[in-house]
Protein backbone atom coordinates (compact mmCIF):
# COMPACT_ATOMS: atom_id res chain seq x y z
CA UNK A 1 0.00 0.00 0.00
CA UNK A 2 1.39 3.40 -0.95
CA UNK A 3 2.17 5.69 1.95
CA UNK A 4 -0.14 8.36 0.56
CA UNK A 5 -3.01 5.89 0.60
CA UNK A 6 -2.19 4.85 4.15
CA UNK A 7 -2.08 8.46 5.31
CA UNK A 8 -5.41 9.11 3.65
CA UNK A 9 -6.93 6.09 5.37
CA UNK A 10 -5.59 7.11 8.77
CA UNK A 11 -6.80 10.69 8.28
CA UNK A 12 -10.28 9.38 7.55
CA UNK A 13 -10.19 7.31 10.70
CA UNK A 14 -9.08 10.10 13.04
CA UNK A 15 -12.61 11.44 13.38
CA UNK A 16 -13.59 8.16 15.04
CA UNK A 17 -10.54 7.92 17.31
CA UNK A 18 -10.77 9.05 20.90
CA UNK A 19 -7.09 9.91 21.43
CA UNK A 20 -6.08 13.40 20.37
CA UNK A 21 -3.93 14.82 23.16
CA UNK A 22 -2.76 14.17 26.71
CA UNK A 23 -5.52 14.77 29.21
CA UNK A 24 -7.77 13.20 31.78
CA UNK A 25 -6.78 9.74 32.96
CA UNK A 26 -9.89 8.79 34.97
CA UNK A 27 -12.55 6.70 33.27
CA UNK A 28 -15.95 8.39 33.34
CA UNK A 29 -19.46 7.37 32.36
CA UNK A 30 -19.96 6.57 28.69
CA UNK A 31 -16.23 6.36 28.05
CA UNK A 32 -15.26 4.86 24.68
CA UNK A 33 -11.79 3.48 24.09
CA UNK A 34 -10.40 2.24 20.81
CA UNK A 35 -8.43 -0.95 20.28
CA UNK A 36 -6.51 -1.76 17.08
CA UNK A 37 -5.19 -5.14 15.92
CA UNK A 38 -3.63 -6.83 12.89
CA UNK A 39 -5.55 -10.07 13.52
CA UNK A 40 -8.54 -9.73 11.21
CA UNK A 41 -9.22 -13.45 11.61
CA UNK A 42 -9.77 -12.97 15.36
CA UNK A 43 -12.40 -10.23 15.07
CA UNK A 44 -15.30 -12.35 16.33
CA UNK A 45 -13.27 -13.62 19.26
CA UNK A 46 -12.24 -10.16 20.43
CA UNK A 47 -15.72 -8.76 20.00
CA UNK A 48 -17.15 -11.54 22.17
CA UNK A 49 -14.51 -10.92 24.84
CA UNK A 50 -15.12 -7.18 24.71
CA UNK A 51 -18.77 -7.81 25.53
CA UNK A 52 -17.64 -9.61 28.69
CA UNK A 53 -15.32 -6.73 29.56
CA UNK A 54 -18.06 -4.16 29.02
CA UNK A 55 -20.46 -6.14 31.22
CA UNK A 56 -17.90 -6.05 34.03
CA UNK A 57 -17.11 -2.38 33.46
CA UNK A 58 -20.37 -0.44 32.99
CA UNK A 59 -19.83 2.93 31.36
CA UNK A 60 -16.84 1.80 29.27
CA UNK A 61 -17.26 0.70 25.66
CA UNK A 62 -14.53 -0.62 23.40
CA UNK A 63 -14.36 -0.14 19.64
CA UNK A 64 -12.24 -2.94 18.19
CA UNK A 65 -10.76 -2.41 14.71
CA UNK A 66 -8.50 -4.97 12.97
CA UNK A 67 -6.47 -4.12 9.86
CA UNK A 68 -4.72 -6.28 7.29
CA UNK A 69 -1.50 -7.60 8.80
CA UNK A 70 0.55 -6.30 5.86
CA UNK A 71 -0.79 -2.76 6.30
CA UNK A 72 -1.09 -2.59 10.08
CA UNK A 73 2.39 -1.33 11.00
CA UNK A 74 2.24 1.56 8.55
CA UNK A 75 -1.26 2.57 9.64
CA UNK A 76 -0.31 2.54 13.33
CA UNK A 77 2.96 4.39 12.72
CA UNK A 78 1.24 7.09 10.67
CA UNK A 79 -1.41 7.59 13.35
CA UNK A 80 0.92 7.63 16.34
CA UNK A 81 3.52 9.93 14.81
CA UNK A 82 0.70 12.36 14.08
CA UNK A 83 -0.24 12.34 17.77
CA UNK A 84 -3.39 10.30 17.13
CA UNK A 85 -4.13 6.59 17.10
CA UNK A 86 -6.07 4.17 19.30
CA UNK A 87 -6.04 3.96 23.08
CA UNK A 88 -4.97 0.31 23.14
CA UNK A 89 -2.71 -1.22 20.50
CA UNK A 90 -1.85 -4.79 19.64
CA UNK A 91 1.91 -4.36 19.60
CA UNK A 92 4.22 -6.21 17.24
CA UNK A 93 7.02 -8.08 19.07
CA UNK A 94 10.70 -7.19 19.36
CA UNK A 95 11.73 -4.78 16.62
CA UNK A 96 8.30 -4.81 14.97
CA UNK A 97 7.36 -1.58 16.73
CA UNK A 98 10.50 -0.77 18.75
CA UNK A 99 10.99 2.40 16.72
CA UNK A 100 7.60 3.58 17.93
CA UNK A 101 8.21 2.67 21.57
CA UNK A 102 11.68 4.26 21.53
CA UNK A 103 10.08 7.43 20.18
CA UNK A 104 7.77 7.61 23.20
CA UNK A 105 4.53 6.52 21.53
CA UNK A 106 3.65 3.81 24.06
CA UNK A 107 3.04 4.24 27.76
CA UNK A 108 5.61 2.40 29.92
CA UNK A 109 3.88 -0.26 32.03
CA UNK A 110 4.80 -1.20 35.57
CA UNK A 111 3.78 -4.19 37.66
CA UNK A 112 1.70 -1.77 39.71
CA UNK A 113 -0.21 -0.85 36.54
CA UNK A 114 -0.45 -4.42 35.26
CA UNK A 115 0.14 -7.05 37.98
CA UNK A 116 0.07 -9.88 35.39
CA UNK A 117 3.54 -8.76 34.27
CA UNK A 118 4.93 -10.24 37.50
CA UNK A 119 3.98 -13.72 36.31
CA UNK A 120 5.89 -13.63 33.02
CA UNK A 121 9.51 -14.75 32.56
CA UNK A 122 12.18 -12.29 31.45
CA UNK A 123 12.55 -13.89 28.02
CA UNK A 124 8.87 -13.34 27.28
CA UNK A 125 8.83 -9.79 28.64
CA UNK A 126 11.74 -8.89 26.34
CA UNK A 127 9.47 -9.21 23.32
CA UNK A 128 7.57 -6.07 24.36
CA UNK A 129 10.41 -3.87 25.60
CA UNK A 130 12.05 -0.84 24.03
CA UNK A 131 15.14 -1.54 21.97
CA UNK A 132 17.13 1.29 23.52
CA UNK A 133 15.65 1.97 26.95
CA UNK A 134 14.46 -1.60 27.74
CA UNK A 135 11.32 -0.27 29.42
CA UNK A 136 8.26 -2.53 29.42
CA UNK A 137 5.76 -1.20 26.90
CA UNK A 138 3.45 -4.14 26.43
CA UNK A 139 1.82 -7.16 28.07
CA UNK A 140 2.87 -10.20 25.98
CA UNK A 141 -0.09 -12.47 25.32
CA UNK A 142 1.19 -15.46 23.33
CA UNK A 143 4.19 -17.54 22.39
CA UNK A 144 4.32 -18.82 18.83
CA UNK A 145 5.95 -21.94 17.45
CA UNK A 146 6.62 -23.03 13.89
CA UNK A 147 6.22 -26.49 12.45
CA UNK A 148 4.50 -28.65 9.86
CA UNK A 149 0.74 -29.15 10.08
CA UNK A 150 -0.76 -32.09 8.24
CA UNK A 151 -4.07 -33.74 7.44
CA UNK A 152 -3.88 -37.38 8.62
CA UNK A 153 -6.80 -38.46 6.43
CA UNK A 154 -5.04 -37.28 3.27
CA UNK A 155 -1.76 -38.91 4.32
CA UNK A 156 -3.56 -42.22 4.84
CA UNK A 157 -5.15 -42.02 1.40
CA UNK A 158 -1.76 -41.20 -0.11
CA UNK A 159 -0.04 -44.11 1.61
CA UNK A 160 2.21 -41.98 3.83
CA UNK A 161 2.52 -44.32 6.80
CA UNK A 162 5.14 -42.49 8.88
CA UNK A 163 5.76 -38.81 9.52
CA UNK A 164 8.87 -37.51 7.73
CA UNK A 165 11.97 -37.25 9.88
CA UNK A 166 14.35 -35.86 7.25
CA UNK A 167 14.16 -33.38 4.39
CA UNK A 168 14.41 -36.23 1.85
CA UNK A 169 11.56 -38.10 3.53
CA UNK A 170 9.40 -34.97 3.46
CA UNK A 171 9.93 -34.65 -0.28
CA UNK A 172 9.05 -38.30 -0.75
CA UNK A 173 5.83 -37.73 1.18
CA UNK A 174 5.04 -34.74 -1.06
CA UNK A 175 5.46 -36.92 -4.13
CA UNK A 176 3.12 -39.59 -2.76
CA UNK A 177 0.48 -36.99 -1.93
CA UNK A 178 0.73 -35.45 -5.37
CA UNK A 179 0.44 -38.87 -7.03
CA UNK A 180 -2.72 -39.51 -4.97
CA UNK A 181 -4.33 -36.39 -6.45
CA UNK A 182 -3.90 -33.93 -3.58
CA UNK A 183 -1.82 -30.79 -3.23
CA UNK A 184 1.35 -31.49 -1.24
CA UNK A 185 1.41 -28.11 0.53
CA UNK A 186 -1.00 -25.21 0.72
CA UNK A 187 1.79 -22.65 1.13
CA UNK A 188 2.11 -20.24 -1.78
CA UNK A 189 4.08 -17.19 -2.90
CA UNK A 190 1.68 -14.27 -2.78
CA UNK A 191 2.51 -13.20 0.77
CA UNK A 192 6.07 -12.33 1.83
CA UNK A 193 5.57 -12.65 5.61
CA UNK A 194 4.16 -16.17 5.17
CA UNK A 195 7.24 -17.16 3.17
CA UNK A 196 9.46 -15.71 5.89
CA UNK A 197 7.62 -17.87 8.44
CA UNK A 198 8.01 -20.90 6.17
CA UNK A 199 11.76 -20.27 6.10
CA UNK A 200 11.88 -19.82 9.87
CA UNK A 201 10.25 -23.26 10.12
CA UNK A 202 12.44 -25.30 7.78
CA UNK A 203 15.60 -23.18 7.84
CA UNK A 204 17.15 -23.67 11.30
CA UNK A 205 18.13 -27.30 10.68
CA UNK A 206 20.23 -26.14 7.71
CA UNK A 207 21.98 -23.19 9.38
CA UNK A 208 22.33 -24.67 12.85
CA UNK A 209 19.57 -23.18 14.97
CA UNK A 210 20.47 -21.39 18.20
CA UNK A 211 24.23 -21.75 17.78
CA UNK A 212 24.06 -19.86 14.48
CA UNK A 213 21.70 -17.28 15.97
CA UNK A 214 24.18 -16.60 18.77
CA UNK A 215 27.11 -16.42 16.35
CA UNK A 216 25.37 -13.94 14.04
CA UNK A 217 24.29 -11.79 16.99
CA UNK A 218 27.90 -11.79 18.22
CA UNK A 219 29.30 -11.08 14.76
CA UNK A 220 31.19 -14.39 14.62
CA UNK A 221 29.27 -15.52 11.53
CA UNK A 222 27.42 -13.70 8.78
CA UNK A 223 24.30 -14.29 6.73
CA UNK A 224 26.49 -15.40 3.82
CA UNK A 225 27.46 -18.53 5.79
CA UNK A 226 26.96 -21.63 3.64
CA UNK A 227 24.46 -23.09 6.12
CA UNK A 228 22.27 -19.99 5.91
CA UNK A 229 22.48 -20.03 2.11
CA UNK A 230 21.35 -23.68 2.21
CA UNK A 231 18.36 -22.67 4.34
CA UNK A 232 17.29 -20.16 1.69
CA UNK A 233 17.68 -22.79 -1.02
CA UNK A 234 15.34 -25.08 0.94
CA UNK A 235 12.56 -22.52 0.48
CA UNK A 236 13.22 -22.35 -3.25
CA UNK A 237 13.15 -26.15 -3.44
CA UNK A 238 9.63 -26.22 -1.99
CA UNK A 239 8.16 -24.24 -4.88
CA UNK A 240 7.74 -27.33 -7.06
CA UNK A 241 5.19 -28.73 -4.58
CA UNK A 242 3.19 -25.52 -4.18
CA UNK A 243 -0.22 -25.07 -5.86
CA UNK A 244 -0.46 -24.12 -9.53
CA UNK A 245 0.09 -20.38 -10.09
CA UNK A 246 1.48 -20.18 -6.56
CA UNK A 247 3.20 -16.88 -7.34
CA UNK A 248 -0.05 -14.94 -7.05
CA UNK A 249 -1.93 -16.92 -4.42
CA UNK A 250 -2.59 -14.74 -1.38
CA UNK A 251 -2.28 -15.67 2.29
CA UNK A 252 -5.92 -16.49 3.01
CA UNK A 253 -6.38 -18.47 -0.20
CA UNK A 254 -3.25 -20.50 0.61
CA UNK A 255 -4.47 -21.22 4.12
CA UNK A 256 -7.88 -22.10 2.75
CA UNK A 257 -6.38 -24.88 0.61
CA UNK A 258 -5.27 -26.67 3.75
CA UNK A 259 -8.34 -25.79 5.83
CA UNK A 260 -10.66 -27.10 3.13
CA UNK A 261 -8.67 -30.33 2.86
CA UNK A 262 -7.25 -29.75 -0.60
CA UNK A 263 -3.63 -29.78 0.63
CA UNK A 264 -1.96 -32.38 2.85
CA UNK A 265 0.52 -30.07 4.58
CA UNK A 266 0.85 -26.46 5.68
CA UNK A 267 4.14 -25.09 6.99
CA UNK A 268 3.81 -22.28 9.50
CA UNK A 269 2.80 -21.24 13.02
CA UNK A 270 0.46 -22.71 15.58
CA UNK A 271 -1.66 -19.54 15.33
CA UNK A 272 -2.97 -20.84 11.99
CA UNK A 273 -4.87 -23.66 13.66
CA UNK A 274 -7.65 -21.43 14.93
CA UNK A 275 -8.13 -19.99 11.45
CA UNK A 276 -8.20 -23.45 9.87
CA UNK A 277 -10.88 -24.56 12.31
CA UNK A 278 -12.92 -21.42 11.75
CA UNK A 279 -13.15 -22.36 8.06
CA UNK A 280 -13.63 -26.06 8.67
CA UNK A 281 -14.65 -27.04 12.22
CA UNK A 282 -14.48 -30.75 11.37
CA UNK A 283 -10.87 -30.75 10.17
CA UNK A 284 -8.36 -32.98 11.94
CA UNK A 285 -4.95 -31.35 12.24
CA UNK A 286 -1.70 -33.09 13.09
CA UNK A 287 1.61 -31.36 13.77
CA UNK A 288 5.31 -32.25 13.81
CA UNK A 289 8.55 -30.28 14.03
CA UNK A 290 10.24 -29.51 10.72
CA UNK A 291 12.33 -32.45 9.50
CA UNK A 292 16.09 -32.32 9.87
CA UNK A 293 18.23 -31.45 6.85
CA UNK A 294 19.88 -34.87 6.88
CA UNK A 295 20.32 -37.85 9.17
CA UNK A 296 23.13 -36.16 11.11
CA UNK A 297 21.44 -32.78 11.60
CA UNK A 298 19.30 -31.52 14.47
CA UNK A 299 15.63 -30.56 14.43
CA UNK A 300 14.44 -27.20 15.66
CA UNK A 301 11.19 -25.41 16.41
CA UNK A 302 11.31 -21.69 15.68
CA UNK A 303 9.72 -19.74 18.52
CA UNK A 304 9.23 -16.21 19.84
CA UNK A 305 7.06 -14.06 22.09
CA UNK A 306 4.44 -13.06 19.55
CA UNK A 307 2.68 -9.79 20.24
CA UNK A 308 1.60 -7.73 23.24
CA UNK A 309 -1.06 -5.29 24.35
CA UNK A 310 0.15 -1.70 24.74
CA UNK A 311 -1.33 1.71 25.58
CA UNK A 312 -0.96 4.87 23.54
CA UNK A 313 1.18 7.34 25.49
CA UNK A 314 -1.21 10.12 24.43
CA UNK A 315 -4.42 8.42 25.49
CA UNK A 316 -7.00 10.63 27.17
CA UNK A 317 -8.51 7.51 28.77
CA UNK A 318 -5.63 6.02 30.74
CA UNK A 319 -7.76 4.51 33.51
CA UNK A 320 -10.13 2.79 31.07
CA UNK A 321 -7.23 1.60 28.90
CA UNK A 322 -5.51 0.08 31.94
CA UNK A 323 -8.73 -1.68 32.87
CA UNK A 324 -8.84 -3.25 29.42
CA UNK A 325 -5.16 -4.25 29.54
CA UNK A 326 -5.68 -5.88 32.93
CA UNK A 327 -8.74 -7.71 31.61
CA UNK A 328 -6.58 -9.01 28.75
CA UNK A 329 -4.15 -10.29 31.37
CA UNK A 330 -6.71 -12.31 33.33
CA UNK A 331 -6.77 -16.07 33.52
CA UNK A 332 -10.26 -16.11 32.03
CA UNK A 333 -9.27 -14.15 28.92
CA UNK A 334 -6.03 -16.09 28.49
CA UNK A 335 -7.87 -19.39 28.74
CA UNK A 336 -10.37 -18.30 26.10
CA UNK A 337 -7.51 -17.17 23.83
CA UNK A 338 -5.87 -20.59 24.10
CA UNK A 339 -9.08 -22.62 23.84
CA UNK A 340 -10.68 -20.70 20.97
CA UNK A 341 -7.72 -19.56 18.84
CA UNK A 342 -5.18 -22.29 19.71
CA UNK A 343 -2.52 -19.86 20.91
CA UNK A 344 0.29 -20.92 23.25
CA UNK A 345 -0.09 -18.85 26.42
CA UNK A 346 2.62 -16.70 27.96
CA UNK A 347 1.01 -16.90 31.40
CA UNK A 348 1.77 -19.96 33.55
CA UNK A 349 -1.74 -19.86 35.03
CA UNK A 350 -3.38 -20.68 31.67
CA UNK A 351 -3.84 -24.37 30.85
CA UNK A 352 -3.43 -25.87 27.39
CA UNK A 353 -6.29 -28.31 26.75
CA UNK A 354 -6.08 -28.71 22.97
CA UNK A 355 -4.15 -31.89 22.02
CA UNK A 356 -2.55 -30.29 18.96
CA UNK A 357 -1.41 -27.23 20.90
CA UNK A 358 -0.11 -29.45 23.70
CA UNK A 359 2.00 -31.36 21.20
CA UNK A 360 3.36 -28.17 19.67
CA UNK A 361 4.25 -26.74 23.06
CA UNK A 362 5.95 -29.97 24.11
CA UNK A 363 8.27 -29.83 21.13
CA UNK A 364 8.74 -26.08 21.51
CA UNK A 365 10.10 -26.51 25.02
CA UNK A 366 12.61 -29.16 23.92
CA UNK A 367 13.62 -28.02 20.40
CA UNK A 368 12.96 -24.29 20.58
CA UNK A 369 15.24 -21.85 18.74
CA UNK A 370 14.72 -18.10 18.25
CA UNK A 371 12.93 -16.90 15.10
CA UNK A 372 16.13 -15.39 13.74
CA UNK A 373 14.79 -12.35 11.92
CA UNK A 374 12.06 -11.41 14.41
CA UNK A 375 14.05 -11.78 17.61
CA UNK A 376 17.36 -10.45 16.36
CA UNK A 377 17.23 -8.22 13.32
CA UNK A 378 14.06 -6.15 13.01
CA UNK A 379 15.15 -3.24 15.16
CA UNK A 380 16.51 -0.75 12.62
CA UNK A 381 16.18 -0.18 8.88
CA UNK A 382 16.60 -1.92 6.58
CA UNK A 383 15.50 -4.89 8.65
CA UNK A 384 16.34 -8.43 7.64
CA UNK A 385 12.62 -9.03 7.13
CA UNK A 386 12.25 -6.10 4.72
CA UNK A 387 14.82 -7.81 2.50
CA UNK A 388 13.75 -11.41 2.97
CA UNK A 389 10.00 -11.09 2.46
CA UNK A 390 10.12 -9.73 -1.12
CA UNK A 391 13.36 -11.66 -1.63
CA UNK A 392 11.63 -14.99 -1.06
CA UNK A 393 8.96 -14.03 -3.56
CA UNK A 394 11.69 -13.51 -6.16
CA UNK A 395 13.61 -16.59 -5.08
CA UNK A 396 10.79 -19.08 -5.59
CA UNK A 397 10.27 -17.93 -9.18
CA UNK A 398 13.97 -17.84 -10.05
CA UNK A 399 14.29 -14.06 -9.88
CA UNK A 400 17.28 -14.26 -7.55
CA UNK A 401 19.57 -16.88 -6.08
CA UNK A 402 20.02 -18.06 -2.48
CA UNK A 403 23.56 -16.67 -2.57
CA UNK A 404 22.43 -13.22 -3.73
CA UNK A 405 19.58 -13.07 -1.24
CA UNK A 406 21.98 -13.96 1.58
CA UNK A 407 24.30 -11.14 0.45
CA UNK A 408 21.39 -8.70 0.35
CA UNK A 409 20.41 -9.57 3.92
CA UNK A 410 24.01 -9.25 5.11
CA UNK A 411 24.42 -5.84 3.46
CA UNK A 412 21.19 -4.58 5.04
CA UNK A 413 21.97 -5.77 8.56
CA UNK A 414 25.62 -4.70 8.40
CA UNK A 415 24.50 -1.14 7.60
CA UNK A 416 23.15 -0.67 11.15
CA UNK A 417 24.07 -3.61 13.38
CA UNK A 418 27.48 -2.92 14.93
CA UNK A 419 28.81 -6.50 15.26
CA UNK A 420 28.19 -7.06 11.53
CA UNK A 421 29.53 -3.76 10.21
CA UNK A 422 32.29 -4.13 7.64
CA UNK A 423 31.53 -7.83 7.14
CA UNK A 424 30.19 -9.45 4.00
Amino acid sequence: MKISKIRGLVAALFAAVTVVAPGASIASANTEITFWSWRTEDKAFYESQIKLFEAKNPGITVKFTPYLNTEYNAIVATALTAGKGPDVIQMRPYGGMANLSDAGNFMPLTTADVPALKKLPAGILAGAQGYKDKKQYGLPYAVSALGVMYNPDILEKAGVRALPQTWAQLQTAFDKVKKAGFLPIGNAGGNGPALEQLHATVGPTFYGGTAFFNDVVAGKKTFTDKGYVASLKAVADLAKWMPANYQGIDYNTARGLFANEKAAFYIGGNYEIGYFRSLNPSITIGWFPAPKANAGAKRYVGTWADGAYAINAKTTQKAAALKLINFLGTKEFGQALVDEIAFIPTAPYVKINDPAVKEINRWRTTLGTPFLNVVGFRFENPTSSSILQPGFQKLIVGGTTPEQLAKDVQTAVASWYAPQKGKS
